[in-house]
C-alpha cells in the first residue's frame, strides 16, 4: 500500500506529513493486501484566518473495486485526517463485506430455480 501526502498547506512541516503517513498506514493496515494506493490532500480553505477550514480528502484505490473518497472538515489539521482515516476505514470494510451479499442475491434473482426451491414430495403408494 503506497501512501501519498500532498498539501496546500506551505507551513506544513516534514513531521506533521509523516504524521499522517504513519496515521493512514496504521488505520488501513489491516486491508493492506486490498489496497494498492493511499492519496490524502490536506487542504487550508481560509489560510491563515483560522475557523474551521482544514479538510483532508482520503482517496483510497482497491483493484477490482475502484476509488473510494472520503473527507472530514475540523478546526485543527491532525483531527481532520484523523476523522478522514476513521471514515475511510469504515467506507473500505463495508465495500469489502458488500460483494458477498450482492453475489447472493444475484445468483438468486436470475435463476428460477435457485429462487423457489420445489417443495419435497414424499408421496408414499401404499
Amino acid at each position: 500500500m503506497k501512501v501519498s501526502v500532498n498539501s496546500s498547506i506551505e507551513r506544513l512541516s516534514p513531521s506533521a506529513r509523516d504524521s499522517i503517513h504513519a496515521l493512514m498506514s496504521s488505520t488501513l493496515a489491516r486491508f493492506t493486501p486490498r489496497i494498492s494506493q493511499v492519496s490524502v490532500l490536506v487542504i487550508d480553505e481560509n489560510g491563515p484566518r483560522g475557523g474551521v477550514d482544514k479538510l483532508c480528502r482520503v482517496n483510497v484505490l482497491m483493484p477490482g473495486i475502484g476509488t473510494l473518497t472520503t473527507k472530514a472538515r475540523h478546526e485543527k489539521l491532525m483531527a481532520a485526517v484523523s476523522e478522514a482515516a476513521r471514515r475511510a476505514r469504515r467506507i473500505v470494510v463495508t465495500k469489502m463485506k458488500r460483494p458477498r451479499s450482492l453475489r447472493l442475491r444475484r445468483r438468486t434473482k436470475g435463476n428460477p430455480v435457485l429462487e423457489t426451491a420445489p417443495a419435497s414430495t414424499n408421496a408414499s403408494s401404499t
